[in-house]
């Protein structure tokens, strides 16, 4: 514990060009599934079939409207989480300053489909 708390109190300097660099997304690559679902939704988006602004068009409506009233509930808490993250994953995607296929990108899409995949082991109720 005394190593982390000298460092603490003493960081080292970093100069401003590190400084500058630190929050940068690293190159790297996807594998093809990460990469398909990336451009799937962004076309998606794009295209004005979901809007992150409007998390029930991420539904199929006939499977929501069968679900449970519990399971709604779950579905409507989570697709405000859902709706975070689709934008982030797609202001990140379609940056020019990020990389298409970098280990923080797929990180996200890892984050959205844990995110989709608790509600749909019981439906299959998102459109992407």
């Amino acid at each position: 514990m005394s190593d982390f708390t000298d460092t603490m109190a003493n960081p080292a300097a970093l100069s401003e060009e590190k400084q500058k660099s630190a929050g940068t997304p690293i190159g790297g690559d996807m594998d093809e599934e990460h990469k398909h679902f990336a451009e799937a939704v962004s076309k998606m988006l794009e295209d004005g079939i979901i809007d992150e602004n409007n998390p029930e068009t991420f539904l199929n409506q006939e499977v929501y409207d069968a679900l449970e009233p519990e399971w709604k509930a779950k579905t409507d808490l989570t697709m405000v989480n859902v709706a975070s993250l689709l934008r982030h994953i797609h202001d990140f995607y379609r940056s020019k300053q990020t990389p298409d296929a970098c280990p923080q990108l797929e990180s996200m899409i890892d984050q959205l489909w844990e995110m989709k995949q608790r509600i749909e082991v019981h439906a299959d109720v998102f459109k992407f």
